[in-house]
C-alpha cells in the first residue's frame, strides 16, 4: 500500500514533496516564512501596515544581495499545500498592491521521528 502522501504538480507542491521525500513531518506546525521584496522602504513599510494581522509576525530588512527591501512574514502553521497556497497568494495581492513582489516561502525541517 502507497501511503506517499499526494501534492500538487506546482511551486509548491514540488517544495512540499522534496521536504516530505527528505524526511520532515509535514504533519508538524512550525513558523512559515513568506518573503516579498520592495524597491524602497515605503513600499516594504506600507505592505507592513496593510499586513498587520495579531497571528503574523513581519520584518522589514534591506536585502543587500539583491539591492532591495525585503519583508518577511511569518506564521506558525501546518505546512499544508492548501494553506501555505491561500496565505501566499492573499500576501502577494497585498505586496502587489504596493509596488512589491513575491519572493517564495521556506521554514525550518522537523524529521519524522
Amino acid at each position: 500500500m502507497d501511503i506517499t502522501p499526494k501534492f500538487p504538480v506546482d511551486d509548491n507542491g514540488d517544495i512540499l514533496r522534496r521536504m516530505n521525500e527528505g524526511g520532515d513531518d509535514l504533519i508538524q506546525s512550525r513558523m512559515i516564512d513568506f518573503c516579498f521584496v520592495f524597491s524602497d522602504r515605503k513600499q516594504a513599510l506600507a505592505f507592513a501596515r496593510d499586513t498587520d494581522d495579531q497571528d503574523l509576525i513581519v520584518c522589514i530588512s534591506y536585502y543587500t544581495a539583491k539591492g532591495k527591501w525585503q519583508v518577511i512574514v511569518k506564521h506558525n502553521m501546518i505546512p499544508e499545500h492548501k494553506n501555505i497556497s491561500t496565505m501566499e497568494a492573499a500576501l502577494t495581492t497585498k505586496a502587489q498592491a504596493v509596488g512589491g513582489k513575491a519572493d517564495g516561502w521556506g521554514c525550518m525541517q522537523i524529521k519524522r521521528k
